[in-house]
């Protein structure tokens, strides 16, 4: 049964709802929940020395509910910490929220300022919603750890980390190591992101979600002594859909050492250095689609070295690499930066694309090099040159100048290529990524994607190359996920036809 709960800052008697009625703190109120309860923040400035820390968990049919009215506001006024730097920050550390081994509790509509080095942190915790969060300031707006750590939806939420690093800081002043081999970066407490984990199970949703300012936005990671138990108990089905991801220093989407059933679509990417890092990363079938990227300004203060970025981030040939379904069809990207600079890559399917490159002569100067490249040098990049890595490209429409000649490096890569001479969008600069008309032309056959469950979904062929289609946003494929049986085979036969 649902019982109302009404709090204030001073938890006294107040006006509210047209009566006089006593309210409680928020602590006090969450201290003393029960399964059912809406606890309604009321507006007003909460000031909260200790984290909260939800004690008890709710039901799938009654959760808990925390839910703040319009201008209410919590504040950490916590300042960041460097200790914690794209790690996890444990569970004695300060958070607004902490939600250890809980299930069923639901955060609506609250404002969070100041709550350093997490707004909110999770372990071994599952069935939780976030909704309408305002975060503001933190090294990790979302921590998530615990291999219980499951079925978690963030959606509608806003976070600035910090509207000082994209222009402001160079890039090696927050990232270990950088500045001097084995030493700590000053603003090290930055390297973190919107949403980060470690040694989660997933079931995962991020969907609608407005983050910007930030160094890095969804980064999920395995641990080493996770990294043998059997493929997909980790960072597995993981749905990143619909979000507006702005001003990110580092990566929008960075999924660590193992990654099964990551479904990356329908994204705004504006002002991001390297979208997609795959560098070590093992697994499969991940499926990017119907996402638009572009530019109007490049990071890093004058002199800041690590300002090119890309759009896909490889590892090594020594490091992990996917052995299941990699697919990337029908984005569209209006670019400053490489599409990949470097590294090595399995099983990538780019497939019907809209890689648009601006003119760098019509642009202030410094925003782009002259002389930038389509990929880095192809000595550095391994797409298949000694063996075939299952790595296709078709039906992509580019106008790089080296397009697609530069494919000559890697034979059997490349198919139905579709070069354009001068710009492909109508006004990218500006975001606007519909193609202009003499590139406006579908394809005769449709395009065939594996699931992870063994279908195979087909695409409509009348579709143009990129994500839209005059105006209508391209219509990829409906959500499915991971069977895990299905998935183990597949790794079973990989490995067997790798020892062979």
């Amino acid at each position: 049964m649902l019982r109302m709960v009404y709090v204030t800052p001073d938890g006294g008697r107040h006006w509210v709802d047209s009566t006089w009625r006593e309210t409680s703190t928020l602590h006090n109120a969450v201290a003393n929940c029960a399964p059912g309860d809406l606890i309604r923040l009321m507006p007003g400035n909460y000031f909260l020395p200790e984290p909260v820390d939800i004690p008890i968990s709710g039901l799938e049919d009654q959760p808990i509910i925390i839910r703040g009215e319009y201008g209410a506001i919590l504040e950490g006024r916590r300042p960041p910490d460097p200790e914690v730097s794209a790690i996890d920050p444990g569970c004695a550390k300060y958070a607004a929220f902490r939600i250890i081994g809980k299930r069923h509790i639901r955060l609506d509509n609250i404002r969070i300022e100041r709550a350093w080095p997490s707004a909110v942190y999770i372990r071994d915790s599952n069935d939780l919603i976030f909704k309408n969060l305002q975060i503001r300031g933190g090294t990790y707006a979302f921590y998530a750890t615990g291999e219980h750590t499951s079925r978690i939806i963030i959606e509608n939420c806003d976070w600035i980390q910090d509207d000082v690093i994209w222009r402001y800081l160079n890039w090696a002043m927050i990232h270990d190591g950088e500045i001097t081999p084995g030493k700590e970066a000053p603003y090290r407490y930055l390297n973190g992101a919107f949403f980060g984990a470690d040694d989660i199970a997933g079931d995962i949703v991020i969907r609608g979600n407005d983050v910007r300012h930030c160094y890095n936005a969804v980064r999920m990671d395995v641990s080493a002594t996770n990294l043998q138990k059997p493929i997909g108990s980790f960072n597995r089905n993981v749905r990143i859909i619909d979000n507006r991801f702005s001003f990110v220093r580092d990566n929008p989407i960075e999924p660590e050492a193992t990654a099964v059933g990551w479904w990356v679509a329908y994204n705004q990417f504006y002002n991001c250095h390297k979208l997609f890092s795959q560098d070590n990363l093992a697994g499969g079938y991940w499926y990017y689609f119907g996402n638009r990227g572009w530019f109007d300004s490049r990071p890093g203060p004058e002199g800041d070295e690590n300002n090119g970025g890309a759009v896909f981030k490889f590892g090594k040939s020594s490091h992990a690499q996917p052995s299941m379904p990699f697919e990337c069809f029908h984005n569209s990207f209006f670019l400053r930066q490489k599409y990949v600079k470097k590294g090595a890559t399995r099983m990538w399917q780019n497939r019907r694309n809209a890689i648009g490159y601006a003119n760098p002569a019509t642009l202030p100067i410094n925003l782009m090099p002259l002389d930038q490249t389509l990929f880095g040098p192809t000595d550095e990049l391994d797409l298949g040159r000694d063996e075939d890595r299952g790595v296709r490209f078709s039906g992509d429409v580019c106008n790089h100048a080296t397009y697609p000649a530069i494919f000559d490096a890697w034979s059997g890569v490349l198919s139905n290529p579709r070069p354009a001479a001068g710009p492909i969008f109508k006004a990218g600069i500006c975001g606007d990524l519909e193609l202009v008309p003499e590139y406006a032309e579908g394809f005769r056959n449709p395009l065939e994607v594996p699931m992870p469950d063994g279908t195979v979904w087909k695409s409509d062929p009348q579709s143009w190359p990129g994500a839209l289609t005059g105006k209508k946003l391209f219509n990829g494929p409906d959500y499915v996920p991971v069977d895990l049986a299905f998935i183990r085979t597949k790794t079973n036969e990989s490995n067997s036809n790798a020892g062979d």
